[in-house]
C-alpha cells in the first residue's frame, strides 16, 4: 500500500516536472535602463575597460570571487576570467564594441548545471541635458533544458537580474564621482 502511494506520488512528480519542462520559457531576456549624469565617452570606457568594471560590478563581492583580466583591455576578445579558491568557474568577454554607442559581452560558465553562454549588451544613448547618458542593459540568455527548472525553482534567475540592477547603480556612482 505504502508503495503503491509512494509510486503514485513519484509519478505525478514526474509528471508536472516533464509539463513544466515543456512550458516554461527557457529564454530569458530583460532590458534595464538607467539615466547617469556623465558624458557617454566616460561610460563607455567604464564598461568596456574591464579593469574599471571590476571596480564598479557587484559580481566580485555579492559572488565572493576574484577575477584577473586577459587579453588587451578595452578591446574585443578582452576576458574578465572569474575564479573562486583558485578554481576558475567562467568570464566574460567583449565580443563587440561600436564607439560610445556599444559594447557586447559574452558570457560563459562553466558550473554543471549551468555551462552556458549569455549575451549582455549595453546600449548608451547620449542626451542633450548636462552631458548625460542613458544606460540601456539588455540581458539575453537561453538556459539549457531540462536544467533550467532549478534556474526558476532556485531563485537564481531573479538573483541574476538583481545583480543586474546593483550594477547599474554601481556604474552610475562610479561615473558620477567628479
Amino acid at each position: 500500500m505504502v508503495g503503491m502511494i509512494f509510486g503514485g506520488l513519484l509519478l505525478g512528480l514526474v509528471t508536472a516536472l516533464s509539463i513544466l519542462v515543456l512550458i516554461l520559457p527557457n529564454k530569458v531576456q530583460y532590458i534595464e535602463k538607467i539615466t547617469v549624469d556623465s558624458p557617454v565617452s566616460k561610460v563607455y570606457d567604464a564598461i568596456r575597460y574591464q579593469e574599471q568594471l571590476m571596480v564598479w560590478s557587484a559580481w566580485l563581492s555579492e559572488t565572493n570571487s576574484q577575477c584577473f583580466l586577459q587579453g588587451e583591455d578595452g578591446k574585443v576578445g578582452a576576458r574578465t576570467v572569474y575564479s573562486k579558491n583558485g578554481k576558475e568557474f567562467g568570464y566574460q568577454e567583449i565580443t563587440s564594441l561600436s564607439k560610445n554607442e556599444e559594447i557586447v559581452f559574452r558570457l560563459k560558465s562553466y558550473v554543471a548545471p549551468f555551462e552556458k553562454e549569455v549575451k549582455l549588451t549595453f546600449i548608451l544613448i547620449p542626451l542633450p541635458d548636462h552631458d548625460c547618458t542613458e544606460v540601456i542593459l539588455w540581458f539575453d540568455e537561453v538556459l539549457k533544458k531540462p536544467h533550467f527548472l532549478i534556474a526558476y525553482f532556485g531563485g537564481i534567475i531573479n538573483w541574476v537580474h538583481s545583480m543586474h540592477l546593483k550594477d547599474l547603480q554601481g556604474l552610475k556612482k562610479f561615473v558620477e564621482q567628479k
